[in-house]
């Protein structure tokens, strides 16, 4: 359903339904606007508000008549026990205090969207703040996540430092035990007393064995270097 805006020459109304502007008696030169129009328009300009618009009267004359019967009208006006500059008195008087009042009106109206455009002002003025604020906790969560993640990597990277360091203590260590292990093996074959042929072959057996538990030991361990190795390239 269309809905209808008025103004008064200061400030707008409505929305109005079609039902409601008849019972407004709107005029040839009330402005209106709706939903769909460029700017606003008079009321006669609208097609479909003719029927609504109210008769507007013919401006006021006074049909001539003759000097005497003039003369009885203007002695008639004193009505209401007041005499003629009494009634234009009253007039006046009435106009003036019309006016007064219509300065106060607006006067106030005048106040009172200053004090609204003020409370807007404000409103906008905190909400630029708050957002503000919220911009500079932000920058400082994402600094202190930086410096976080910055201290994470740093701690990581001493980390596997620190451990590549004793894998190559580690790995320094097994070589000496698995070229002391080889010379060990190899006196043993080389090497003949009175002993039977099975303790020899035990002796063998567990050299042999410990050579190839060394040689898993330094594999693992140079497989774990490499890995470490690759860790720190990414966290650099």
């Amino acid at each position: 359903m269309k809905k209808y805006y008025l103004h008064n020459g200061t400030e707008s109304s409505g929305p109005f339904s079609f039902e409601e502007l008849r019972i407004m008696k709107i005029t040839k030169t009330t402005p209106v606007w709706y939903d769909g129009m460029e700017k606003w328009k008079y009321a006669a300009d609208i097609e479909e508000l003719h029927e609504l618009i109210a008769a507007t009267p013919p401006p006021f004359q006074v049909e001539e008549v003759s000097t005497s019967h003039s003369q009885k009208t203007i002695s008639n006006a004193a009505f209401l026990g007041l005499s003629k500059n009494g009634f234009i008195a009253v007039i006046v008087i009435i106009l003036i205090f019309s006016t007064v009042i219509f300065n106060i009106v607006q006067n106030n109206r005048s106040e009172e969207l200053e004090a609204k455009n003020k409370k807007t002002l404000l409103e906008n003025r905190q909400f630029s703040l708050q957002q503000k604020e919220i911009e500079e906790q932000k920058r400082l969560i994402e600094e202190q996540e930086k410096a976080e993640a910055e201290r994470t990597a740093k701690e990581k990277k001493q980390t596997i430092t620190d451990r590549i360091s004793a894998i190559e203590n580690e790995m320094a260590v097994t070589k000496d035990d698995l070229d002391t292990a080889k010379e060990k093996l190899a006196k043993a074959n080389e090497f003949k007393v009175l002993r039977t042929s099975a303790e020899k072959s035990e002796e063998l057996k567990k050299l042999k064995q410990e050579i190839e538990d060394l040689e898993k030991e330094l594999e693992d361990l140079e497989a774990e270097q490499n890995r470490l190795n690759l860790d720190l390239e990414k966290i650099k």
